[in-house]
């Protein structure tokens, strides 16, 4: 009896040690920084990404808890679907419905959230990462980093991370600042923070039509492959139109994943304190600009022209 019971508990201890996975950063690249939140970036890839988005993550619950897979989801073209100063609502709240919508058409999406936000809505925190959406920093108060902050958000950030991580049980690594402005302070608490700095190319002014169709036709108008596209789960026009705007091009060969998964397609690897606004191939390739001829020639032609006056 002693032998069987010997064998019985070893063979338990190896099921329970096959269970736990090995944590893999998201992947991520490099890109120059500029300053307007509507720009395109004009960097070049700076490696390739490791890991990818199927890769396990390190059990939060111990060894017992089941390790969960989200691969990334396959298409075509490759788009970025991010929601900012959320979550709205509890269950059965807007976040909430936004979140069934978008499960229910196997699409994942990066989420920037604001602290003060999620004290009061948070029953749909743990949907979040369980579902393969990123949860993002979008400040604690919602204040503008550049001017009504002077450590340029390092409190500001840092507290909204500990926060987030106190319901989802992650930190994000990923921030997108109020307003989409930033200065050299901001990028400097960032770097010191270790999260890169994710802006947009695509905006569905959703918060100044709060129509629909008009962020419907907005996103289907203005889609390209690497897009990031700004919106906000604060209204239910919002979410009417992302989820049809998404019908529509699913339909045309696109996916929809999180900013660090369109990073990782794009062997891009996101770096703390470096600002991105889109992963399209303009942006990734941008054409070399033109170098004025030097020399002789060009100097003379250069001359201004006297004048009498």
């Amino acid at each position: 009896m002693k032998t069987r019971e010997i064998c019985a508990a070893l063979l338990c201890s190896v099921i329970l040690l096959g269970t736990a996975g090995c944590g893999l950063n998201p992947a991520s690249g490099s890109q120059n920084q500029n300053g307007s939140a509507s720009a395109t970036g004009s960097g070049q890839p700076q490696g390739s990404a490791a890991g990818s988005a199927s890769d396990p993550s390190v059990p939060t619950g111990g060894l017992e808890e089941e390790v969960k897979h989200h691969p990334i989801p396959e298409g075509d073209k490759y788009m970025a679907i991010t929601f900012d100063d959320g979550p709205t609502g509890n269950q059965g709240g807007r976040t909430d419905r936004l979140l069934d919508g978008l499960n229910a058409r196997g699409v994942h999406a990066t989420f920037f959230l604001c602290g003060y936000r999620i004290k009061d809505f948070n029953s749909m925190a743990k949907r979040y990462l369980d579902e393969g959406h990123e949860v993002g920093n979008h400040t604690m108060d919602h204040v503008r980093l550049d001017c009504e902050v002077s450590d340029g958000g390092l409190k500001q950030v840092g507290s909204n991370n500990d926060l987030i991580a106190s319901y989802t049980g992650e930190k994000p690594t990923v921030m997108r600042p109020t307003g989409g402005a930033y200065n050299d302070k901001v990028i400097a608490s960032m770097k010191q923070l270790g999260m890169p700095i994710i802006l947009w190319n695509l905006d569905t002014l959703d918060w100044k039509y709060r129509d629909a169709s008009n962020v419907r036709a907005r996103i289907i108008e203005h889609a390209e492959d690497g897009a990031i596209v700004l919106s906000h789960d604060l209204y239910e026009s919002t979410v009417e139109g992302v989820l049809s705007a998404i019908d529509e091009l699913q339909a045309q060969g696109y996916a929809f994943v999180t900013v660090s998964e369109l990073a990782q397609i794009k062997g891009v690897t996101l770096e703390p304190g470096e600002v991105y606004t889109d992963f399209t191939y303009e942006t990734l390739h941008p054409e070399p600009e033109p170098t004025e001829p030097t020399g002789p020639e060009h100097t003379e032609k250069a001359q201004p022209k006297q004048s009498n006056a």
